[in-house]
């Protein structure tokens, strides 16, 4: 995934959500440009009205210690909370984008129950 595409990500989940104050990832590449983007335009803009936004409503991420895949294990057992359904509902089955969002939510609501 670009760096792009995962910021459209990130907008989508925080619009979903609503904002959040930290994230929790593992060193992916990415995840890593991601932060150093937000980070850069958050000193660039200096408009007072945003600086008070990013203030109040700023994300601050935190990375797992490198080389040790077991500290994500709390977010490594929510993408298997979701993948269990998923393969129970969909088995091996191709679908569209439109088909696989509606999916997707049906199993949200699922878990969020």
């Amino acid at each position: 995934m670009s760096t792009n595409c995962f910021l459209l990500a990130l907008r989508r989940f925080l619009s979903r959500r609503g904002n959040c104050k930290v994230i929790y990832s593992d060193n992916t590449r990415t995840f890593k440009a991601t932060q150093r983007e937000l980070v850069y335009f958050t000193n660039i803009l200096k408009d007072s009205k945003f600086q008070n936004f990013v203030a109040d409503n700023g994300i601050h991420w935190k990375f797992i210690v490198e080389r040790a895949p077991w500290w994500g294990g709390f977010y490594e057992r929510l993408v298997k909370t979701v993948k269990e359904p998923l393969r129970k509902i969909l088995g091996k089955a191709l679908l569209t984008f439109e088909e696989l969002s509606t999916i997707l939510s049906e199993v949200e609501v699922i878990v969020n129950n």
